[in-house]
C-alpha cells in the first residue's frame, strides 16, 4: 500500500472508527479539520464498512481500509506506510500504537482520555481532536458533518417519483433494524406506529435499512393496514442520509441510521433499550428518546438476561405520541 505525499501542503492523518454508526459520529472531526485545513491533504484510516460513509467525499484525499491490514504483517506494512507518508498533524480516535511511531515527541497528547463529563460519543471524539491538533477551535465543525453529493441526491429524486410521492409529502423515515437483534423494538410496534402516522398525521412512511434487513421491513409491511414503501436495498448510507434531509421525522432504535439522522439534523424519535442514550443518543435540535428506566438497563450487554423487557415495555401509543408532538 502506498500512501502518497503532496509536494507541498499540510498532511493531515485521521485514524477513524470502524463501522458506520462510529464512523458517523467522527464526521464531524472530518469536517472540523477541513475547515480549519481546507488545503490539506487529508488521509483517512477506516474500516471496511466505515468507508462508505466517506468515499467519494472531497474532503478525503485519500481513503485507506484498515480492514485489509487485520494480521501482524498487515499493520506493520500499515504502520510503514503511514511513516512514510510522514503527516504534519494526527488524529488518532481509536488509541493504536501508531501516534507513538509518527510523533513519538507529542506522544503524551495520544494517552490523555476525555474527562468523565464528556459521555456522548461524538463529543468525546471532537474533544480528542482538540487535545490532540492544538489551536483547533471549540466548535464542532458545523452541521454538515455528513458530505452528500448530486447523485445521492438525483437518486432520491428518481426513487420519490418511482414511490410516487407528492412533492408536499409529510415524509417519515422508519428504520427498524439494528445490528444486534437485541436494539430492535419489535415489528408490530413499528406497523401500528406507521399505520396511525399514515392515517391520522397525513404522512407517507418510507421503510429503510440494510439489506439484511429486508425480512424485518416485510414484516412490517406485511403486517400493515396502510401503504408504505420500502428503501432497503436500494440507497447507499449517503443516500439514505439525502433521503433523511427532506424527512419531516426519523423514527429509529440505536443505529447508524440514528447517528445519520442526527448528522443531517433531522427530526428524530429514538428508541432506546439495552444501550445507553447518554452515549449514543440523538442530537439533532427536535428529538426524544423513549426509554424504560429499568434496574437492568442499560446494561450495554451483547445477550439479555431477562425478557427483553426494557425494548418491550415500550408501547407503541407511546412511540406514536412522541412522533406526532415532533411533526406538529
Amino acid at each position: 500500500m502506498t500512501v502518497s505525499s503532496p509536494a507541498g501542503g499540510r498532511r493531515v492523518l485521521v485514524i477513524g472508527p470502524s463501522n458506520i454508526g462510529d464512523a458517523i459520529l467522527a464526521s464531524p472531526v472530518v469536517a472540523a479539520l477541513h475547515q480549519r485545513y481546507p488545503e490539506a491533504q487529508l488521509t483517512l484510516v477506516a474500516g471496511t464498512r466505515a468507508k462508505a460513509v466517506f468515499a467519494e467525499d472531497p474532503r478525503v484525499q485519500v481513503l485507506v481500509d484498515s480492514g485489509a491490514f487485520d494480521s501482524a504483517a498487515g499493520r506493520l506494512k500499515l504502520a510503514w506506510a503511514l511513516w512514510r507518508y510522514r503527516p504534519h498533524l494526527v488524529v488518532d480516535l481509536r488509541h493504536t500504537a501508531y501516534p507513538l511511531l509518527l510523533k513519538p515527541l507529542e506522544s503524551w497528547r495520544y494517552l490523555r482520555y476525555p474527562p468523565r463529563r464528556l459521555v456522548h460519543m461524538r463529543d468525546r471524539h471532537l474533544w480528542k481532536l482538540r487535545a490532540q491538533v492544538p489551536g483547533m477551535p471549540e466548535e464542532n465543525g458545523g452541521t454538515t458533518a455528513l458530505w452528500t453529493s448530486a447523485k445521492d441526491t438525483a437518486h432520491i429524486e428518481t426513487l420519490w417519483r418511482r414511490w410516487q410521492l407528492p412533492d408536499g409529502a409529510r415524509l417519515v423515515v422508519i428504520s427498524p433494524g439494528a445490528r444486534s437483534h437485541i436494539k430492535r423494538w419489535p415489528a408490530e410496534g413499528f406497523a401500528r406506529v406507521a399505520d396511525r402516522l399514515i392515517r391520522e398525521s397525513g404522512a407517507s412512511v418510507v421503510f429503510a435499512g440494510e439489506p439484511d434487513e429486508e425480512e424485518i421491513v416485510q414484516e412490517i409491511l406485511g403486517a400493515m393496514e396502510q401503504r408504505a414503501v420500502s428503501a432497503v436495498g436500494l440507497t447507499t448510507i449517503r443516500q439514505l442520509g439525502a433521503l433523511m434531509r427532506r424527512a419531516a421525522l426519523v423514527i429509529t432504535n440505536d443505529s447508524a441510521a440514528l447517528h445519520l439522522a442526527s448528522s443531517v439534523n433531522a427530526p428524530t424519535v429514538a428508541i432506546f433499550g439495552p444501550t445507553d442514550a447518554a452515549k449514543y443518543g440523538p442530537t439533532a435540535p427536535k428529538r426524544r428518546v423513549l426509554r424504560r428506566a429499568l434496574f437492568c438497563a442499560p446494561c450495554e450487554q451483547a445477550l439479555c438476561r431477562y425478557s427483553h423487557e426494557c425494548m418491550r415495555f415500550i408501547s407503541a401509543d407511546e412511540v406514536f405520541n412522541a412522533a406526532a408532538g415532533l411533526l406538529s
